[in-house]
């Protein structure tokens, strides 16, 4: 009997190093974290202890390393760009790194872009033609689907939508996509209004069931609609049949009941999207802190 093939998919973060071992049919195995490294020489020895200890784990069935990683990640050579919340790791080739230090195939992917993958392969939108993936995180990540296939760009930066403005009039910062639309701020804000120390959204989201605060649930609703924003211009841009949301804030049901009603709510009142553009479905990722693992690894397996 041939032994499985395994690869590798590990998922770079600003905070942690997730990894996985990933079959042919996308299950997932083995998952462990660790701390990400500060710097690109501890980074490049904790890979080389990751594969090592994979190595040691299923021997020669492991036929190949996948990464997930921030910033512009160029698919076709394996090199990442800018490195989004890891400066450090810009230029690094990890095709050539994995190639030099183990001899095996390996592919690389922006995390956004990833997480698309994993839902094309295996998820919701597997049999979609042109659909997107959004992660609401501390910005606002992006994979786009067309025609069938994951759409990276001519400089690999489709997707990106943190940089999307909200207007013409105001082009900073504090009004682009990436803080209007960021899950991380949206928590904090509410968490300020609602008098309660740093924390994640479990009391945000029990205050918004409650009707407790009238001023976090406007902020949530203008939250909605923000996203909305991003699904409408997106929505006219490439005529899309699903968007679907991932990111923790999506474990929250009143987020997606939230989005859905502000989405139906503009359409009911705006009568020429009424009329000209199809609904579209809204629903969430089949994945969670496994999407880029297996996404990484669906990448790896196309280019082979």
């Amino acid at each position: 009997m041939t032994a499985q093939s395994l690869y590798l998919g590990i998922d770079i973060g600003g905070t942690n190093i997730k990894t996985g071992l990933v079959d042919e049919t996308g299950q997932v195995t083995n998952q462990n974290k660790r701390k990400t490294p500060q710097n690109l020489p501890d980074l490049k020895l904790a890979i080389i202890d990751i594969v090592d200890q994979a190595k040691a784990q299923v021997g020669d069935q492991l036929k190949g390393v996948a990464f997930s990683a921030p910033g512009r990640v160029v698919s076709e050579t394996g090199v990442v760009h800018v490195g989004g919340a890891i400066p450090f790791i810009d230029g690094l080739n990890f095709k050539t790194f994995i190639q030099e230090n183990f001899g095996l195939p390996a592919a690389a992917i922006n995390d956004g872009k990833a997480a698309a993958q994993a839902e094309l392969w295996q998820g919701n939108l597997t049999n979609v033609e042109n659909g997107l993936v959004l992660l609401l995180g501390t910005g606002v990540g992006g994979g786009i689907v067309l025609n069938g296939q994951l759409h990276q760009g001519s400089h690999f930066q489709a997707g990106e939508l943190s940089y999307m403005y909200a207007s013409s009039s105001d082009m900073t910062t504090e009004n682009a996509m990436g803080r209007r639309g960021s899950a991380v701020v949206f928590v904090n804000k509410s968490r300020e209004l609602l008098g309660l120390a740093p924390g994640d959204g479990e009391e945000v989201f029990q205050a918004l069931a409650e009707g407790d605060s009238p001023e976090v649930t406007a902020l949530f609703d203008q939250y909605c609609q923000d996203i909305v924003y991003i699904i409408h211009t997106l929505q006219i841009s490439l005529d899309l049949d699903r968007v679907i949301f991932g990111g923790g804030i999506s474990a929250q049901p009143l987020l997606l009941e939230g989005i859905q009603n502000k989405y139906n709510e503009i359409r009911d009142c705006v009568e020429w999207f009424k009329n000209s553009f199809e609904p579209i479905e809204i629903d969430l990722c089949k994945y969670g802190s496994e999407a880029n693992l297996i996404g990484a690894v669906y990448q790896l397996l196309i280019e082979m």
